[in-house]
């Protein structure tokens, strides 16, 4: 990836150790620009001066710079990962993973490689799980980042979920500046972001329907459902948001047409890509301390749903609802204070439409979620972008996104 080169923060760093200034006339030299891009800059810990000097040397071929106890070296991307298998005691400076990032869009196979990037510059707090594959075998992929004080199995888990709707590409880009966000944070010391890792376990899944999200890059924009065809029917695709088990098939708000946007598949939960996301909710929601949030998130509509959306029966409704309408207008009203974006609230059913099948009711249903949403994303209406929401509204969208997520898990670690 391109970069800001945030590398260049070590370059002070770097000078006060040369002994001669270049001249005007070195400054004009034809040599090709130095590129730092995608560097990761380490602090290695030596026992005595003695070894931080053979750390340097060790270390000749990369810029670097001694201290006392302690040798900081830019390791190029590629390198990474061998750096990391060397098992020394390094520290993470900081990590040009490029917040220019976030002023596009950005193909498949570039998305995969920034999560991968994510994960080499947390290489002990973050795991990488294959789910599974999708119909065209494709891998569903999912991270889990964990850190701070105890044991993350006893912690509850934040969960978040998306690119579910081929189309709806600025989920992408939130869920990445979130894991971006958690990423920096914990490497920086934020109160904020210690605080979640103390209390949190985050597992993050960017790509429910990647042969779907290809698909509106190669064919058709505005593509919807995966690309499972179905037997006896020229159709291609289920709505997977329709396919969960809980409640499948239980209202009008699916259909068992597969010709239709909203078809709900043969049977519930029978397409691979629900079948390997479920495999990890099972494992997540059977925790002692359960899942605490789980946020699936959408465009758009300027939304946040609570369950039920297969039921809009008063007496139907979740125990925990009035809890749950609380802390969704709080999340609400911080990002109105931020952005001036104006989220309306309120039960799937009662404030959109019936939908049966639906991962926001399934989480609670099935694993007693304590919060369990779905937030539809910019814009509000169809005018302003609808699902092809331009590149220019990206930065707005991510940054109220993880205000609102850092104003909900403050308020909910004793939920």
């Amino acid at each position: 990836m391109k970069g800001n080169n945030i590398f260049a923060t070590l370059v002070p760093l770097a000078a006060a150790s040369l002994t001669s200034h270049p001249s005007p006339a070195d400054l004009r030299s034809s040599d090709p620009k130095v590129n730092y891009d995608g560097y990761h800059v380490y602090s290695v810990r030596a026992a005595d001066i003695h070894e931080a000097h053979e750390l340097e040397k060790r270390f000749a071929r990369y810029p670097t710079v001694q201290r006392r106890s302690t040798v900081d070296v830019a390791i190029p991307p590629q390198e990474v990962r061998g750096f990391n298998a060397l098992g020394l005691e390094a520290r993470l400076l900081n990590i040009d993973l490029d917040l220019s990032w976030f002023d596009t869009y950005h193909n498949y196979t570039d998305h995969l490689q920034y999560w991968d990037d994510l994960t080499d510059a947390f290489p002990k707090n973050s795991e990488k799980f294959d789910l599974g594959l999708s119909y065209e075998g494709r891998s569903i992929y999912a991270y889990h980042y964990f850190g701070g004080k105890g044991d993350a199995r006893d912690k509850p888990v934040v969960l978040w979920h998306l690119t579910v709707h081929a189309r709806e590409w600025i989920t992408t880009m939130v869920h990445e500046y979130f894991a971006y966000q958690l990423v920096d944070g914990y490497q920086r010391g934020d109160a904020n972001v210690t605080y979640f890792f103390d209390n949190y376990d985050f597992f993050l899944v960017p790509f429910h329907n990647p042969d779907g999200f290809v698909y509106t890059q190669t064919t058709d924009r505005q593509w919807r459902k995966n690309r499972q065809p179905r037997s006896n029917s020229t159709c291609v695709g289920t709505y997977l948001n329709r396919n969960w088990k809980y409640k499948w098939a239980s209202n009008p708000g699916a259909s068992p047409d597969p010709c239709s946007d909203t078809f709900q598949g043969a049977s519930a939960g029978d397409t691979p890509e629900n079948q390997a996301v479920s495999a990890l909710s099972d494992i997540l929601g059977a925790r002692p301390a359960g899942i605490r949030s789980y946020v699936d998130l959408h465009s758009y509509g300027e939304k946040i749903l609570t369950p039920f959306g297969w039921t809009c029966d008063p007496s139907e409704q979740p125990a925990t609802l009035p809890r749950m309408l609380e802390v969704a207008g709080g999340l609400a009203a911080i990002v109105n204070a931020y952005n001036g974006t104006n989220y309306t609230f309120g039960t799937g059913c009662d404030i959109e439409y019936y939908s049966s099948g639906n991962g926001r009711d399934h989480h609670y249903g099935i694993y007693n979620a304590n919060h369990s949403w779905t937030l539809e994303l910019d814009p509000l209406t169809d005018d302003e972008g609808g699902f092809v929401l331009p590149a220019d509204r990206i930065w707005p969208v991510v940054q109220e996104q993880w205000e609102g997520q850092l104003w909900v898990l403050r308020n909910v670690t004793q939920d």
